[in-house]
């Protein structure tokens, strides 16, 4: 069975060196396995994966471009090595945003009923993610950090990532847009790869 396979095999890369003049069957044999890789490695939580990245990239893009509109000119980009991270959680009761450093040392954070005027109020709201995030970001302000990178997590529309990374921006800058404090967009939010166990199936 084997000596048939290999016959058959070695068959068509012949007939893919006949096809193809002035290529070698080892190109062929590479060019054959990296197509199979591109077709076979796809999964739907790549898929998935891949979607959420190209939305921070859409996002990143969007401020690029304020940055650009308002200056004329691209604005300057950070060492994002010795950045310090900002890390928003939003969850489904609550929003909150904390500022590490490179190593993981918090400087300061803060969540929804931090703020006098959520206190007592409701905290789901996509008002109360942008005002955590824009108080965080003139607290940011004041601390006097030049690059940060944002690290987004959390099993909700990405609308309201957007607006929260936007509104910590905008309390950054006072709203003047005279600088892009953010060198990089990531979306940490853990996606399951098989899913939990099925329930057991009922006996008849």
């Amino acid at each position: 069975m084997r000596f048939q396979i290999f016959c058959m095999f070695a068959g068509f890369i012949s007939s893919l060196k006949n096809s193809l003049p002035g290529t070698t069957p080892l190109n062929n044999l590479k060019c054959l396995t990296s197509s199979r890789c591109l077709i076979h490695t796809t999964s739907p939580t790549e898929a998935d994966n891949f979607g959420t990245s190209a939305s921070m990239a859409f996002v990143q893009e969007i401020i690029d471009s304020e940055g650009k509109n308002n200056h004329d000119f691209p604005q300057r980009q950070y060492n994002t090595e010795m950045s310090d991270i900002v890390h928003i959680k939003l969850i489904k009761n609550n929003t909150f945003v904390t500022i590490t450093d490179s190593k993981g040392n918090k400087k300061v954070g803060a969540s929804s009923g931090c703020l006098e005027e959520m206190k007592g109020g409701p905290k789901v709201s996509r008002y109360a993610a942008e005002a955590t995030a824009e108080h965080v970001g003139r607290v940011a302000r004041n601390l006097g950090l030049k690059s940060v990178v944002m690290r987004v997590n959390g099993f909700t529309h990405f609308k309201k990532k957007k607006q929260a990374i936007l509104s910590w921006r905008e309390g950054f800058t006072f709203g003047r847009g005279d600088k892009n404090p953010i060198a990089y967009i990531e979306d940490t939010t853990r996606r399951p790869h098989n899913g939990c166990r099925l329930p057991k199936k009922r006996r008849v």
